[in-house]
């Protein structure tokens, strides 16, 4: 029993750090934007912006690219692929 137990404590500058929340995944960095893996689908293909939603067509199409980024279907009774144009932006 007579033995004394000593405790040291550090000072705040050693104390453990939280470290910072880690993200993982696999992502694309164009244009210094991040693009998470799931979220590409939403981009051009070509120049890499946000794709935009034609509701008249149901369609999406890029603004700068002023391209359809979803082809027309085949069906011949389709009421929103029969009228579209070549081009989203005329």
């Amino acid at each position: 029993m007579g033995r004394t137990m000593m405790l040291f404590l550090d000072p705040k500058v050693r104390q453990h750090k939280k470290s910072q929340k880690q993200i993982e995944g696999t992502f694309l960095l164009v244009k210094n934007r991040v693009i998470a893996d799931d979220e590409i689908s939403d981009y051009c293909n070509d120049c890499f912006e946000v794709l935009s939603y034609h509701e008249e067509y149901d369609a999406c199409y890029c603004e700068p690219c002023n391209a359809w980024r979803e082809e027309a279907c085949t069906d011949p009774t389709c009421e929103y692929c029969e009228l579209r144009p070549k081009r989203p932006l005329t």
